[in-house]
């Protein structure tokens, strides 16, 4: 199933991450597995290098492409495997491109896995044959009991 998912619909995760060598830069960057990738930067680069925010989403490579487009203006390449995915945080100007990076990944998470589960339960609709907004309906009144 991981297969079909990462071939067919690119699903993979968007991290951040830091180097102890590199203050004042984060990579933007994609793997299927996140703690190897990194173990794979940790070995090739000097200093300590450690992600410190991830999530999947479909699509990720196009999503990396773009945020690297959007930071592009602080992209600060570092030797080392991965070393060109670097962008400066310390220029001012360069926070409101960090502030939409963030949400965009937490965006494609939430729209990417809100498709999932909309596919998923109408599959469950039909096939019990059910009324598709009144499951949802159920769905929510069930959540909000248990909050």
């Amino acid at each position: 199933m991981k297969q079909i998912l990462y071939s067919l619909f690119g699903y993979r995760f968007i991290y951040l991450g830091m180097s102890t060598r590199n203050l004042g830069r984060i990579k933007i960057g994609i793997a299927r597995n996140v703690k190897l990738r990194w173990k794979d930067i940790d070995r090739d680069m000097r200093g300590k290098q450690f992600p410190i925010f991830s999530l999947p989403c479909f699509n990720a490579l196009w999503f990396e492409g773009h945020l690297h487009r959007v930071m592009r203006r602080y992209n600060r390449p570092v030797e080392g495997d991965g070393g060109s995915e670097f962008f400066s945080y310390t220029n001012p100007v360069s926070w409101p491109g960090w502030l939409y990076v963030f949400f965009t990944i937490i965006l494609a998470f939430l729209v990417s896995h809100l498709l999932i589960y909309l596919a998923l339960s109408g599959i469950w609709c039909w096939y019990t044959e059910k009324e598709f907004f009144e499951f949802q309906k159920g769905v929510i009144l069930t959540i909000s009991n248990w909050i």
